[in-house]
């Protein structure tokens, strides 16, 4: 029920799917999607928070890896940027339709003003952790414009594993979007010339 539920979202949105939606897709009755969820909002809720658990853990293991190999120096830019977007580009690159789905979802909810809190609870705890680090990386850089370069991070990362489709048409198709492993090559020296770039404005 969560993988149809995932798809229905992702395609349609929160306000285009009904529970109605979800038991036709699982061809199950619509009493029972209510018995295992109560609610669409419960089983919306889910559905964010199945994958945001995994997120979490391989993001903190990439972190807790890259504080050991730094010792008692900073964590590199470059480690911290892998460390919170990687995990996202590999599981959309590797991890089957459901992770793609779940990264349209993702797209489509990050910025709405509705689900603010709700990705919020779901997200923050671990982004906290990383922009204690980004702080910790970048010193003199003032802590409103790290969280400010934090969420430009979190908006390309978005950007990218929602492929849609913009690399295609302004290269006329020359260029894929789809290539989400050799777009993050590119997007990591990007970023982090991004947050080193703050260094010298302040």
């Amino acid at each position: 029920m969560l993988d149809a539920a995932e798809a229905l979202f992702a395609r349609n949105g929160y306000h285009g799917t009904s529970m109605r939606d979800v038991a036709e897709a699982t061809d199950t009755r619509i009493a029972l999607v209510t018995y295992h969820f109560g609610t669409k909002d419960v089983l919306f809720n889910k559905v964010i928070e199945r994958r945001a658990s995994y997120m979490a853990h391989q993001r903190i293991l990439a972190l807790d890896a890259a504080r050991t190999r730094a010792g008692d120096n900073p964590v590199p830019l470059e480690d911290l940027i892998t460390g919170y977007v990687y995990p996202f580009v590999e599981r959309s690159s590797h991890g089957g339709q459901g992770w793609k789905n779940y990264s349209l979802l993702i797209s489509r909810v990050s910025n709405s003003p509705d689900w603010a809190k709700f990705i919020s609870d779901h997200y923050d705890p671990i982004a906290r952790q990383f922009v204690a680090e980004f702080r910790r990386s970048l010193p003199t850089i003032p802590e409103e414009d790290i969280y400010h370069a934090f969420s430009f991070m979190v908006g390309a990362m978005v950007a990218l594993v929602s492929e849609p489709g913009r690399v295609e048409s302004l290269s006329l198709r020359k260029f894929k979007s789809t290539n989400l492993e050799q777009a993050f090559k590119c997007m990591l020296p990007f970023l982090a010339g991004g947050f080193r770039a703050l260094v010298d404005r302040s």
